[in-house]
C-alpha cells in the first residue's frame, strides 16, 4: 500500500469528500455517550472533528501525511491526537469506547483483519462502526473505487465481526449525481459478560 496516490489527491482537492461527516456515521455517533475514540483512516479529519466537537477524545490515524497536514491546518484541537501511521499496524495505547472506520478500503482480507483487530481494542460496551463502498456498488451503483478487490460485501463484514454482537450489517443506498451509491455499514460491539459454555461443549468424539 503506497500513500503517494492519496497524498496527490489531498494535495489537489482540499476536501475530496467535503468537510461534513458521513451522515450514516454521525447519526450513529450521536446516539453514543462520548468517551475515547479512534478514527482509523481519518483522511482530512472530518469524522474526528465531529467527534471532538461532541465531547470525544480522539486518536485520528491516516497513512497520508498530506491528509494529516490538512486535518491540522485549522489549528490545534486538544481533543484530537493525529498520527501518520498504517491502519494495518497502528494500535491505541489502551481500550477505547469507539472505533470509527470511514471509507477505508484495502484488499478485502486485509480489511477484514483490520476490522477484527480493531474490535479487540474496545472497552466493555464500546462500539465499532465501519462504513464503506459496498462490492455491489461496482456493478449497481455509481462512484467509489473502480477496483472490486477492495470492496467488501456482507459476508466479508460478517467474517470481520465474528465473535461480536452485530447491531447492524446492511447496505445503505444514497443519491449520487444522477444515480445512487451503495454503501455498506457494520455496527458491532463486544458481548457483555463471559460465555457460560464453550462452543466445544456440544462436540462429541
Amino acid at each position: 500500500m503506497d500513500s503517494s496516490a492519496w497524498d496527490a489527491r489531498y494535495s489537489s482537492v482540499e476536501h475530496p469528500w467535503g468537510s461534513a461527516p458521513a451522515a450514516a456515521l454521525s447519526a450513529r455517533f450521536a446516539e453514543l455517550t462520548p468517551g475515547r475514540a479512534v478514527d482509523l483512516g481519518c483522511g482530512d479529519g472530518r469524522h474526528a472533528r465531529w467527534l471532538a466537537d461532541s465531547g470525544w477524545t480522539v486518536d485520528a490515524v491516516d497513512f497520508s501525511s498530506v491528509a494529516i497536514e490538512l486535518a491540522t491546518s485549522g489549528g490545534a484541537d486538544g481533543s484530537i491526537r493525529y498520527s501518520v501511521a498504517d491502519a494495518r499496524t497502528w494500535e491505541p495505547s489502551g481500550p477505547v469506547d469507539l472505533v470509527a472506520i470511514g471509507f477505508l478500503h484495502l484488499p478485502v482480507d486485509e480489511l477484514v483483519a483490520v476490522i477484527a483487530g480493531a474490535a479487540t481494542w474496545l472497552a466493555p460496551g464500546g462500539r465499532l462502526l465501519y462504513l464503506g463502498h459496498a462490492l455491489e456498488n461496482f456493478t449497481r451503483g455509481v462512484g467509489g473505487p473502480p477496483d472490486p478487490s477492495i470492496l467488501p460485501d456482507i459476508d466479508d463484514l460478517a467474517r470481520a465481526a465474528s465473535g461480536l454482537r452485530v447491531r447492524e450489517l446492511s447496505h445503505l443506498v444514497r443519491p449520487q449525481g444522477d444515480g445512487h451509491a451503495i454503501d455498506i455499514l457494520l455496527h458491532a460491539q463486544p458481548w457483555s459478560g463471559s460465555p457460560h459454555r464453550s462452543l466445544m461443549d456440544g462436540v462429541r468424539e
